[in-house]
């Protein structure tokens, strides 16, 4: 088992560079930083294509002052505007913006054709076993808090 988790960490690593280095690159691609990028994409997972901030912090894992400044220069930009909220106008939402949607789109459009790229690398017959053993980390991952430090 030692020698396993030992794999584990050295999988998970790679993985976390190679996606990090992708991420950089990735960043001002479309005029947003990938901060901005992941919250649009939050907002339009959310139903109805708004969120109040709220949501989107504990969605996303982040403090509400955060998404408050990511949120800020998206509405600078026109992707996202603030509104009431229906039910409690005290409280605000974030609703993407027809600009925002589109660019939504084209990310949307671009993850595909990189995941598309990817299972290409992977064995046809193989593909199908990669994706429940991702599906089964993830959900381990969620389970099992802590990290290096045991936190």
């Amino acid at each position: 088992m030692e020698a396993m988790a030992a794999r584990l960490c050295r999988l998970l690593g790679e993985l976390g560079r190679a996606m990090r280095v992708l991420e950089k690159s990735e960043v001002g691609c479309c005029g947003i930083t990938l901060s901005q990028c992941h919250l649009l994409l939050e907002v339009s997972r959310q139903e109805g294509g708004d969120a109040s901030p709220s949501d989107l912090a504990a969605a996303l894992g982040l403090d509400l002052s955060t998404v408050s400044r990511v949120a800020d220069g998206l509405v600078r930009q026109k992707l996202l505007c603030r509104e009431a909220d229906g039910l409690d106008r005290r409280r605000l939402r974030l609703v993407l913006t027809d600009a925002g949607r589109e660019l939504v789109e084209g990310i949307s459009r671009g993850m595909q054709e990189y995941a598309r790229a990817i299972l290409e690398e992977i064995p046809a017959e193989e593909r199908a076993g990669v994706l429940r053993s991702l599906e089964r980390l993830a959900e381990a991952v969620q389970k099992v808090k802590g990290g290096c430090c045991g936190g």
